[in-house]
């Protein structure tokens, strides 16, 4: 048997002013603002993108870790990947979760992933089988999919039930809710 021997990437140094694209991963409208004023970034719809640099990306990191803004590709001639961007702002265990079970990467494929999509989230809640389903409940990527498979739910792209019962397993009145709220915007 042979002892599997741990590949550890050095970690690295990643300049600050590297070129780093986010894209809007909510519902809503994603807007941040520095207490400087310095950074102001106003995204109005889900896959929205703007670019940041490093250092500015290193203080929307909670943004990053809650998935409402998604790193998807990154500009740079030193070759510096997505993950080396995640395990400088470590968020490995977000993303580990994000491209294992969204994406579908074995985790020996993360560092070559070059760009990732804003509407695979949508895609996964929709698609994936129920297991895979309940097994990303279980990660970090956890509201992340409750507000999606919502958000799927009130476009009228989720119908599977045991999906919906694996997100609200708590109150009874949830998606009665969320269809109250669905037909107030559509005016009925």
């Amino acid at each position: 048997r042979m002892s599997r021997e741990v590949k550890r990437r050095k970690r690295k140094i990643i300049d600050p002013s590297t070129e780093i694209v986010v894209a809007n991963n909510t519902y809503g409208t994603f807007a941040y603002e520095s207490k400087n004023g310095v950074l102001s970034i106003v995204l109005e719809e889900n896959g929205d993108e703007e670019y940041i640099t490093y250092s500015e990306a290193r203080k929307l990191k909670k943004y990053f870790e809650n998935m409402s803004l998604l790193i998807i590709d990154v500009n740079s001639d030193e070759d510096i990947s997505i993950m080396d961007v995640v395990r400088g702002l470590r968020l490995t265990d977000v993303y580990s979760s994000y491209l294992k079970f969204v994406e579908g990467f074995n985790e020996d494929e993360f560092d070559e992933v070059e760009a990732l999509y804003s509407d695979a989230l949508a895609d996964f809640v929709v698609d994936s089988d129920i297991d895979e389903f309940k097994e990303a409940l279980k990660t970090p990527l956890r509201n992340a999919i409750v507000m999606t498979t919502v958000e799927m739910y009130k476009q009228r792209r989720l119908t599977n039930r045991d999906k919906q019962d694996l997100v609200n397993n708590r109150d009874e009145d949830f998606w009665a809710d969320v269809d109250v709220s669905v037909k107030a915007v559509e005016g009925h």
